[in-house]
């Protein structure tokens, strides 16, 4: 018994599979992060907000952070949105830049001297807090993160 499929058929199907495909892996990569920053010491400067995938780089090899925002600061808090974030593990790291001057300044022992938060309002002992400590996990549409940086 042969199988005779016409090619409209078959372009339709294969369309349809491709379809179904697309559908599937939008749904992983399309998450969104909203991180929402309050009690700040001031609102001069900027927040540099730095989303990590890796426990290896938090949250002090900043450049390879997974995605990384600025905003400005208003009434002591401020929001931000990552969008487009694969379902997976991450941990915020958050950098006041007071001065705006676009990096972390430190004292003469190498301390940061502006102001530092991270998500699940993790604190590190004689250092910052460890990935296992600030991470959450992403697997839904949208993840909602509110951090103190008191």
């Amino acid at each position: 018994m042969k199988l005779n499929f016409s090619k409209p058929l078959l372009i339709g199907a294969f369309i349809f599979v491709l379809c179904l495909l697309s559908q599937n892996s939008l749904g992983s990569e399309n998450n969104k992060i909203d991180v929402k920053i309050i009690n700040t010491e001031s609102n001069s400067g900027q927040l540099v907000v730095y989303l990590f995938d890796k426990s290896e780089y938090y949250p002090k090899a900043k450049e390879k952070a997974f995605k990384v925002l600025k905003t400005k600061i208003k009434n002591n808090k401020a929001e931000v949105s990552f969008i487009n974030v694969p379902s997976g593990v991450y941990a915020i790291a958050i950098h006041h830049d007071e001065n705006g001057n676009d990096k972390v300044d430190t004292n003469f022992l190498g301390i940061p001297s502006e102001d530092f938060g991270a998500s699940n309002d993790a604190k590190g002992f004689m250092g910052p807090p460890s990935f296992e400590d600030a991470s959450f996990k992403v697997d839904s549409k949208s993840t909602t993160i509110t951090i103190n940086m008191d």
